[in-house]
């Protein structure tokens, strides 16, 4: 197919369902990796967590949705998000069912990519699982991040674990499990394909 062609179907439309199972998990566990927050390293004041790609969580109260920026992590498929007292923590309590959207910022002239999960929240906190808590705390960096910005705002330089601690206690992790992802590409030369994931019964 020559370029003009390769053009003109790009914008005609979007091509569905383009890839098998296994790839598609394969690639949406890539992208999530690639996307999701890390630990940091970085000794410049402040959150040193390498910080990814944008993020939006969707929760609903009576019926209004409501949608947060959020840093999220990832195990495998499944998002995690540290989620500090707030509007999104009583709409979960309530209600958690929940969509997340994590994406590229748009520019056309580049290779974008996109992903849209539906799925269902479970709070953890140190109240219900302390021990999970820590854990993934300190998987996803934040624990040692809490633990450098107390040190920068104390000024012998000493933190204890339980001045950590009371600031990790204040976190709900949002552990969340999908339910069906659609994983959307946007090339500026071979045209926009959107697949979907569902789990399996």
């Amino acid at each position: 197919m020559s370029a003009p062609e390769k053009a003109s179907e790009a914008i005609e439309g979007i091509q569905k369902h383009t890839k098998s199972r296994e790839q598609l998990e394969q690639e949406i566990r890539a992208f999530l990796d690639e996307a999701s927050s890390k630990p940091g390293t970085s000794t410049k004041p402040g959150c040193p967590l390498k910080h990814g790609l944008a993020c939006v969580l969707a929760t609903v109260h009576e019926n209004i949705p409501r949608t947060t920026p959020v840093d999220f992590f990832c195990d495998g498929l499944t998002i995690w998000i540290a989620g500090e007292p707030g509007l999104k923590i009583r709409n979960i309590r309530a209600n958690p069912n929940v969509a997340v959207g994590i994406y590229h910022p748009m520019d056309h002239s580049k290779h974008n990519r996109s992903l849209q999960l539906q799925g269902t929240a479970e709070l953890i906190n140190v109240n219900n699982n302390k021990e999970e808590v820590i854990a993934r705390a300190q998987q996803f960096g934040i624990y040692q991040a809490v633990e450098k910005m107390l040190r920068e705002h104390n000024p012998d330089g000493k933190v204890i674990d339980d001045a950590v601690m009371s600031v990790i206690k204040r976190f709900n992790f949002i552990r969340i499990e999908p339910e069906e992802i659609i994983f959307l590409s946007i090339h500026p030369a071979e045209g926009t394909t959107k697949d979907v994931w569902k789990k399996t019964k």
